[in-house]
């Protein structure tokens, strides 16, 4: 197991990227010398770019497709649907491709013969890698030392996770007089953990102790520490199997003295730099759409094009963000803010499409110009709904540390939000990126934007 951008990665799906790339990397330049036996009628140099080519084509579609998301348990049908996917993808741009660029269509025939290996060779390697990440994959062994609320949860994100190569081997519980929730699998005690780890092959040990009664078992730790194997405590394993910080039970002091949070002022001036570039190229590149978008929305329904709210930006102040208007003049009678929710009827024809492809949003570039907004941060929230959140949620406020976004990590990795709880599990994602704040982590969720927006996932 590694850590990319504190989140656990599992060293499967990376060599399992490779491998792949290598599978249609071989099999388009193994389809050339096939069919010519070694003659080829385009030089080798030619045959290489056709494969990196494809390759790229294919591992892009396979990762719009979350074949390298192995939190997924995908059913045979499902793998081979999205491999058949994939090679009709490749096909299909090298075919538009050859029309650009004529000599791409060139010896047309190996690209068949190349679709077909690839096809098998990616099949065949998916059932023997399935088989591997869980039948003979290593597995680290945890145990959790508690028995409460968080505990529970902790042992919850461990067991979604099994296909990661992790375990969830039981709880320790701390002092005997406690009551044990339901589901939790109590192995022993803290007195019988030596035992226990060496029983159960336990490769770390996660300490997610947050009752302020009972025993906190330090001598047992030491020991364990010193001698047996490592032990973490919950809030970072956590965070890094999750990808979100864990706010119930969570102490100030964590937000105080940890690694994160504060950034310094050249990476701040560097990462405007780079959000006003990119909304002033995607401004430029993206005119035909607006202005297309701009004449639907006024043949569609009575009302202005632009719609304008008042949201909560960097340090609470107030900011104006503009959207094309997807919903009817009269969405908000009385002017009462209210959540939007599945198959809202206030959505128009026109603004249901604009939602469910993100073109709504597009105006809040010219935010992003104007200082208001970054490209990439945590979504600003109407000033009615904050107020709420902030009596409701601790450490709220914190989501207004930092400067707002277009797209952020909540977004990617969570579904869109319309009540308090939703609301609370939204924060813990962009707690998480506040936390780790860099350009890796933001250029990861502009991938992972792009290829939702391209689904048309999670849109209201």
């Amino acid at each position: 197991m590694i850590v990319l951008e504190n989140r656990f990665l599992s060293i499967q799906n990376v060599a399992c990227f490779f491998v792949e790339s290598g599978i249609v990397l071989l099999s388009v330049v193994t389809s050339f010398l096939i069919l010519h036996g070694g003659t080829l009628i385009v030089g080798m140099d030619e045959v290489m770019e056709r494969a990196l080519l494809i390759t790229f084509l294919c591992q892009s579609c396979m990762y719009l497709l979350d074949l390298y998301n192995f939190r997924l348990l995908r059913t045979f049908g499902e793998t081979l649907f999205s491999i058949g996917i994939t090679v009709g993808v490749a096909c299909f741009g090298i075919g538009l491709l050859s029309l650009v660029v004529p000599r791409y269509g060139a010896a047309h025939s190996m690209y068949y013969l190349s679709m077909i290996l690839t096809s098998l060779s990616l099949l065949a390697w998916r059932l023997l890698f399935e088989l591997y990440i869980t039948r003979l994959a290593p597995m680290e062994n945890i145990l959790i030392v508690g028995t409460g609320e968080v505990a529970r949860k902790v042992g919850e994100e461990i067991t979604k996770n099994e296909r990661l190569g992790f375990k969830l081997i039981g709880f320790v519980d701390t002092h005997s007089d406690n009551m044990i929730p339901s589901g939790i699998n109590v192995v022993g005690t803290s007195a019988q953990m030596r035992e226990i780890i060496k029983e159960y092959d336990v490769s770390k040990v996660v300490v997610a102790i947050t009752e302020r009664r009972g025993r906190y078992p330090i001598k047992e730790m030491l020991s364990l520490r010193v001698n047996v194997c490592p032990i973490v405590e919950w809030p970072d394993f956590y965070e890094k199997l999750s990808g979100r910080i864990l706010i119930d039970n969570l102490a100030p002091s964590f937000f105080i003295f940890n690694d994160g949070f504060r950034k310094s002022r050249l990476f701040l001036l560097l990462r405007r730099i780079i959000s006003c570039a990119s909304a002033a190229v995607l401004l430029l590149l993206l005119s035909p759409v607006l202005i297309i978008a701009m004449i639907a929305i006024k043949l569609d329904s009575p009302g202005p094009i632009i719609y304008s709210q008042i949201r909560v930006g960097e340090n609470g102040k107030l900011i104006r963000i503009h959207k094309f208007r997807s919903m009817r003049k009269d969405a908000e009678s009385g002017n009462k803010a209210v959540w939007a929710v599945e198959n809202d009827p206030r959505i128009t024809r026109v603004g249901g499409f604009l939602r469910k492809t993100r073109i709504d949003e597009l105006p809040q570039l010219i935010n992003v110009l104007l200082g208001d907004l970054e490209f990439v941060g945590p979504r600003p929230e109407r000033p009615e709904f904050v107020q709420k959140l902030q009596d409701l949620i601790p450490y709220y406020e914190l989501r207004h540390t930092v400067k707002p976004g277009l797209t952020g990590w909540a977004q990617v990795m969570f579904h869109y939000c319309g009540t308090i709880d939703e609301s609370k599990e939204k924060l813990q994602y962009d707690l998480f990126y506040i936390k780790n704040l860099s350009l890796k982590l933001d250029i990861f969720i502009i991938f992972h934007t792009v290829k939702i927006v391209l689904l048309g996932r999670g849109a209201r």
